[in-house]
């Protein structure tokens, strides 16, 4: 938390929201280039679409964001699903139009049951992306039969609503596949970033730079598994990489919790292993020194009780990261490619909260179509697409993605009303549309390209202006289309918040106490482990912990229509990540003799207590149990005892003290 002396001295134009903005929008590598090829396929397809006179241009423009917002291997994978799903839900829609065309009572449950096996496939299955977009199609065309003079018409528009999905599609893969970024190289680059500031964080004791990284060494493991679409040879190396992720991931813990006082002399030979490594991984060779021959023994016996653990934990880190290179510069291994996934997640059939949530949004999407026919008011159409776009898990997440849709349809809707006004009457020809298109997809474009906290609102702001302004084959003055689309837009959000509020509301807050409750769980398994054989352990730490802070994040959405919801554990995330790095700096230490079996006992008690504070955050119980008293080996970290000793008994002494300042926070 930000101390009051702070804020009092933050000038006032620095608000949360704005620094926030300031965050989301700042450019980054990449960036500029990724606005750029959205705005010139959105150009191309609006073109293409005006020029040949094919309906609903503003859906095939908005497509785009959905697939040019990330790189190759995830734009073909996406163009893919997006093309299968065209096709397969434009074959299911005649076979149902042959049922239902002029069947009223029919159409209605079997719009239901699209939309409830579209959700439901969505969160259980493997493929659930294409279920989803089957169902959503599904569900459109068969709410526009009531607006279709004859069937002749209706499937001819259907036809059409086909080309409408591929052309966005096609246009958008190609632009990828010349210009995109391709995940290969954007890993190696991150990689490289994340050694260079974990160097620079040590030789200049930034710690907090150290902190900030450790959220982009978790998104690089994502990263890494498109780049093994691509590359055939990655694949075969990915369980090493992920290793490899892992390794650098825990370096950057403990590093953000290397004292500020620590040698200069120390933390310049610790940052020159870290840039040993960056040069092995970009030349492809083994590192050129180890980090353990790089400090003398003499150096390590000067260094006081806080220092020697987290020094020694770091050179025994880097030397794994140096040595998982070393592997990595030799050939392939074919026996470590990742095994594939089963067609549904484990708890598909026994998860009560998957039929739930498709359950809510069918009830919603379909009271979006009700009121809407009975009103004869078909322009607010888009309140049943809003429904199956805001979905999510929690009712914090629908209310974050709801507060982004309609702050960006106000925004956007605003911009395209300005356009049509001012604007559009004074267009000649196709190519000054054109130019405008341009560059307002690069505007939206910018913000669709930030983090998932508010790219969703760049995505609104391109749907409502290419709703108003791509309205005919020609200039239009006409803004009762927009004014329509835009009430559809808040007719949709506003029953989502409805049904998500009221029908087994679920709770994002209690769902961040929880994951925090269950990475607290794996860090005390971890510790009672010693760290030894856990492939996968400490990155499974990291990204509990990380789906806690995102769940935590979006949590005050919720606050107003979940007032008696539970409030967050008085130990903030950022104490529990230092807690996790005291652990990683334990389970970094050596194998030890004489103090063995009293560490030994210290890291069960450590662990039972963890154990112990996950079930009262779970449960939200109170008092938290304290430590017991350590054992008189397990504390003395004498200067005669052997050096490896000693640092494994000070770890130890780290760890006690982190933990009984959380017990004593919480009592």
């Amino acid at each position: 938390m930000t101390p009051a002396s702070t804020l009092d001295r933050r000038p006032a134009f620095q608000s949360p929201f704005l620094a926030f903005l300031t965050r989301e929008l700042a450019p980054r590598p990449g960036r500029l280039a990724a606005v750029v090829r959205i705005a010139i396929c959105c150009t191309v397809v609006v073109f293409i679409a005006m020029l040949y006179k094919i309906p609903e241009p503003a859906y095939a423009a908005y497509i785009v964001f959905f697939l040019g917002r990330g790189d190759q291997a995830i734009t073909v994978m996406t163009g893919v699903v997006g093309a299968l799903a065209a096709t397969l839900a434009t074959a299911l829609t005649l076979v149902l139009y042959s049922l239902d065309a002029g069947e009223p009572a029919l159409r209605l449950p079997l719009m239901a049951g699209s939309a409830f096996l579209g959700m439901f496939l969505l969160r259980t299955m493997s493929l659930g992306p294409v279920a989803f977009l089957v169902g959503f199609l599904l569900v459109v065309t068969q709410s526009i039969i009531d607006v279709m003079p004859n069937l002749e018409t209706l499937i001819r528009f259907v036809m059409w609503l086909w080309l409408v999905v591929l052309l966005p599609d096609v246009v958008t893969v190609l632009v990828n596949l010349l210009a995109g970024q391709n995940p290969v190289q954007l890993t190696r680059r991150a990689s490289l970033r994340l050694l260079d500031a974990l160097a620079l964080s040590i030789r200049t004791g930034d710690a907090a730079l150290a902190a900030r990284s450790r959220a982009e060494a978790l998104e690089l493991i994502e990263l890494r598994q498109h780049a093994g679409m691509l590359d055939r040879q990655l694949r075969s190396r990915g369980a090493l990489d992920t290793s490899l992720i892992e390794t650098l991931q825990e370096l950057l813990a403990i590093a953000s919790v290397l004292p500020a006082d620590l040698d200069a002399e120390i933390c310049r030979e610790l940052a020159d292993a870290c840039d040993a490594c960056r040069d092995a991984l970009k030349e492809g060779t083994a590192p050129s020194f180890s980090a353990r021959d790089c400090i003398s023994e003499t150096g390590l016996m000067r260094l006081g009780l806080t220092e020697l653990p987290t020094v020694t934990a770091i050179t025994t880190t880097l030397d794994r990261l140096g040595a998982g290179l070393a592997q990595r510069a030799g050939p392939p291994d074919k026996a470590s490619a990742p095994a594939g996934r089963g067609l549904f997640v484990p708890d598909a059939f026994s998860n009560s909260d998957h039929v739930r949530f498709a359950l809510k949004t069918t009830i919603a999407v379909m009271a979006a179509y009700i009121i809407y026919s009975e009103l004869d008011w078909p322009g607010i159409r888009t309140a049943l697409i809003t429904c199956f776009f805001v979905a999510l898990g929690s009712l914090g997440e629908t209310m974050h993605k709801l507060t982004l849709r309609l702050s960006g349809a106000l925004i956007g809707g605003l911009i395209g009303g300005l356009a049509v006004v001012y604007l559009l009457p004074r267009m000649e020809d196709i190519g000054d549309l054109s130019l405008l298109i341009a560059a307002a997809s690069a505007l939206f474009a910018w913000v669709a390209t930030s983090s998932e906290r508010l790219a969703y609102a760049g995505m609104q702001m391109a749907l409502a202006f290419y709703l108003g302004v791509l309205q005919d084959y020609g200039p239009s003055t006409d803004l009762t289309v927009l004014r329509d689309r835009i009430a559809g837009i808040l007719l949709g959000n506003v029953l989502m918040s409805l049904v998500f509020s009221t029908i087994w509301p679920v709770s994002a807050r209690t769902q961040a106490q929880g994951a925090l409750a269950g990475a607290i769980r794996k860090l005390g398994a971890l510790l009672e482990g010693g760290g030894v054989s856990q492939s996968g352990a400490r990155l499974a730490v990291a990204q509990a912990f990380g789906k806690a802070r995102q769940l935590a994040s979006i949590g005050f959405f919720e606050t107003v229509a979940l007032p008696g919801a539970p409030a967050h554990h008085n130990a903030t995330f950022d104490t529990v990540d230092r807690l996790a790095a005291k652990v990683f700096v334990v389970i970094e230490q050596p194998a030890t003799a004489r103090a063995a079996q009293a560490c030994r006992i210290e890291d069960e008690a450590a662990a039972a207590w963890l154990a112990a504070y996950a079930e009262g955050l779970a449960t939200d119980r109170r008092p938290i149990p304290w430590l017991p008293a350590p054992v008189a080996a397990a504390n003395d970290p004498r200067p005669d005892v052997p050096l490896l000793d000693r640092s494994a008994i000070a770890a130890r002494m780290l760890l006690r003290a982190e933990i009984e300042g959380m017990a004593g926070h919480d009592a």
